[in-house]
């Protein structure tokens, strides 16, 4: 399909129009030279050839172009249209789904435990100031006038009774040490000593005995 070109027929319009109108004033000029009455006292004098006024000619305008045809069509491309998605992007984001609600474990309370004993050394059932008395002085050294201290340490059976004596520090009589460990590990009586669990068990006792001579 071939278009015309409106730009060329618009032109084409205005040079016949000026044309027109170019005619239409030379005939007017010619019709009012020719009309018109000059009262003159004498006749016009006839111009020379030389004094003829000379006209210009009219340019005429060329004629218009024949507008050449165009072969070229131009075809609006159709606008594509995004494809329609299902999905409104006004549609709020999926929730996510809640996880399910673990339990919280319970625990049972430990049964409660029986109190712990305290270890406890072996203790005296009877009086120690009578395991040693001044009867049982040696001799000897109550006629050298020896005296002194013995201090001893005493291992004490899970029976109570006492297993054996060990002098911790001497009194500087070996008559007074002797007898010393004699007397205590024949008449010392003891409550035997007890772990954390209350059961019995071997245990070490010390203390010390004073010799001293009687007066009078």
């Amino acid at each position: 399909m071939a278009y015309i070109d409106q730009r060329t027929g618009r032109n084409q319009r205005a040079a016949v129009i000026a044309v027109v109108a170019t005619l239409q004033g030379a005939a007017i000029l010619a019709l009012i030279n020719g009309l018109a009455v000059h009262w003159r006292d004498q006749a016009p004098r006839e111009r020379t050839e030389a004094e003829q006024i000379k006209l210009d000619p009219i340019p005429i305008p060329p004629p218009p172009k024949k507008p050449i045809e165009q072969n070229t069509r131009i075809d609006n491309p159709k606008p594509q249209m995004p494809p329609i998605s299902d999905a409104s992007p006004y549609d709020p984001p999926p929730i996510p789904a809640q996880p399910e609600a673990v339990p919280t474990p319970t625990y049972d309370p430990p049964p409660p435990q029986p109190p712990v004993a305290q270890p406890r050394a072996p203790k005296p059932r009877n009086a120690p100031g009578g395991w040693a008395t001044p009867n049982d002085y040696p001799a000897r050294d109550l006629r050298e006038g020896n005296q002194g201290v013995t201090q001893f340490t005493l291992e004490v059976g899970a029976d109570g009774r006492v297993q054996s004596c060990r002098v911790t520090m001497s009194s500087g009589f070996p008559g007074l040490d002797k007898a010393t460990c004699d007397n205590v590990s024949r008449r010392a009586r003891f409550e035997p000593a007890t772990d954390g669990g209350g059961n019995r068990i071997t245990g070490t006792y010390s203390n010390r005995i004073r010799w001293e001579i009687p007066q009078g």
